[in-house]
């Protein structure tokens, strides 16, 4: 069996290697990666859902460890659970190296929300030749991650709550990308999938 504070020490790696890649960016490109100025309102809304939901899966990854009695007045279903288990630390795994490997490629255009003056540079090399939003993705894999591990009511709320907010903040940093960066981004879209996979376009 994996060790019970696994899926915590996932969630943290992650926040911590995200942070520190914004304290990178801004202080080595001296600009502000931290943002969410673009249609201040609404991301202004979803900024403090997506707080909300990173403590509370710190709150739900800490239960499994600390209390799992607590998780059986949830309904956790329990089937193969060491096998379960194992299947949920490799996708912690692949997901935090996704979203790890994703952030340094984007180097200077490595944002956490859309500023108001835009985004930085178009990336569409390494990872995102293959994903337009593979930091995205491997966020969502490591929140399936969670409910494999403890599949019970309260992380498949999580789970569907992170799905809404990430659609929301896709469409917005979509947005801002057509904006900025025009035909290039259209010709990119054309070719790469919103989630994972390259497209072949056939002209007649």
């Amino acid at each position: 069996m994996p060790p019970a504070w696994l899926p915590l020490a996932a969630l943290a790696f992650i926040v911590a290697a995200s942070a520190t890649r914004v304290w990178a960016v801004e202080r080595s490109h001296n600009v502000k990666a931290f943002s969410f100025g673009r249609h201040a309102a609404l991301q202004g809304l979803a900024e403090r859902h997506w707080k909300l939901a990173v403590v509370t899966a710190f709150a739900l990854a800490a239960m499994s460890w600390l209390t799992p009695e607590w998780e059986a007045q949830l309904g956790r279903v329990i089937i193969g659970q060491g096998v379960t288990q194992w299947v949920a630390s490799v996708l912690f795994a692949v997901s935090a190296l996704i979203i790890v490997t994703a952030q340094m490629q984007m180097g200077a255009s490595w944002r956490v929300g859309v500023p108001k003056e835009g985004p930085g540079a178009l990336v569409t090399h390494g990872l995102f030749s293959w994903s337009r939003n593979p930091i995205f993705v491997g966020l969502l894999g490591a929140m399936l991650a969670l409910f494999v591990w403890s599949p019970h009511i309260l992380t498949a709320a999580l789970l569907a709550a992170i799905w809404t907010l990430t659609l929301v903040q896709v469409r917005i940093e979509e947005e801002a990308l057509r904006e900025t960066h025009g035909d290039s981004y259209e010709h990119y879209a054309a070719h790469v999938g919103r989630w994972f996979g390259r497209r072949s376009i056939h002209r007649c």
